[in-house]
């Protein structure tokens, strides 16, 4: 096997963790959702999410070893005493708030000193400038923002640089200065912008450079700016829009491998994609208009190709 395929493998492996990638999944081990006494020495998992709880059990004091807590869809929790009771855990790297109402997390997170992910998803009132502040001595790489309503970025985002994975899909985040902002965060390597109600990306999108997976999925875009070809970025995932061709910029990203683009309405292959020397090997166009000329023009365009799929469903 070349190098090259050996290239293309690694990176269809890390397309489909990314994809898979959430505050649920890391650190390997069962998931409970009830502390009982035979069970409290095998908790590393604890998974309190939609139990109507107004205060985390006593008998979490007794669990030594707790990695992951998702108290999620708990609205009646005060998490003032939740944050006093968590405080003997500095073994804590991921930690699940969603829908939650909250504006202000304690401050006591601070003392969550080995926190790495952090998922506030569907908390529409949050107060993301003071939050980031709280949080940003600590040495975050997943943060999830999804379903916040959030239009605007804070200028303190810049100051949580360990992000590397950013979920902050379901917003409306479209402006320029968020993505000079998202610029900022030197270790970015995954960002989600799908379902933003996005029509166009700006130009400034290429000062997101550093990104390897971009998600801009469920949007409602028709093209991509010329800007791009200065990113870095080795797979997007932009089915669901409304792309009515492969977009001409593919061939300009030295970085790129592959592209989803499955379900939008295309129906060409841009002329550019026969005369020009290009990195793309991977391209997924189910469930797209694609005549069966064009077909077969694709498939002699890119047999050299990993990955090629018209399926239709």
């Amino acid at each position: 096997m070349s190098r090259r395929s050996y290239t293309y493998i690694l990176i269809v492996t890390l397309a489909i963790f990314s994809n898979s990638c959430s505050t649920y999944t890391n650190f390997y081990s069962p998931t409970f959702s009830k502390i009982e006494q035979n069970n409290i020495s095998k908790i590393h998992r604890l998974d309190l999410s939609n139990q109507n709880l107004k205060s985390l059990p006593e008998s979490i004091k007794k669990i030594k070893d707790l990695r992951m807590l998702d108290i999620s869809s708990n609205p009646e929790l005060d998490l003032q005493q939740v944050f006093e009771q968590l405080a003997q855990y500095n073994t804590i790297e991921i930690l699940i708030l969603d829908s939650l109402s909250i504006e202000k997390l304690p401050e006591s997170i601070k003392q969550l000193s080995k926190l790495k992910q952090l998922s506030l998803a569907y908390n529409p009132k949050i107060d993301l400038e003071y939050n980031f502040d709280l949080i940003a001595e600590l040495p975050i790489e997943f943060l999830n923002l999804k379903g916040n309503e959030l239009s605007k970025l804070p200028e303190n985002i810049k100051t949580i640089p360990t992000i590397k994975d950013l979920n902050l899909s379901f917003n409306t985040i479209k402006t320029a200065r968020n993505f000079e902002l998202l610029g900022m965060l030197p270790n970015l390597y995954s960002l989600w912008l799908d379902h933003n109600q996005l029509d166009k990306l700006p130009p400034e999108i290429s000062k997101v450079n550093q990104v390897r997976f971009l998600y801009i999925d469920h949007n409602r875009l028709q093209k991509l700016p010329k800007e791009m070809s200065k990113m870095k970025t080795w797979v997007i995932h932009a089915g669901y829009n409304e792309f009515t061709q492969l977009p001409k910029v593919f061939t300009t990203m030295k970085s790129l491998f592959m592209v989803h683009m499955n379900n939008n309405k295309i129906n060409t292959i841009p002329t550019v994609y026969e005369a020009e020397k290009y990195s793309l090997a991977g391209l997924i166009l189910d469930n797209n208009p694609i005549t069966e000329k064009e077909k077969i023009k694709a498939k002699k365009l890119f047999k050299g190709f990993f990955l090629l799929s018209f399926e239709q469903k």
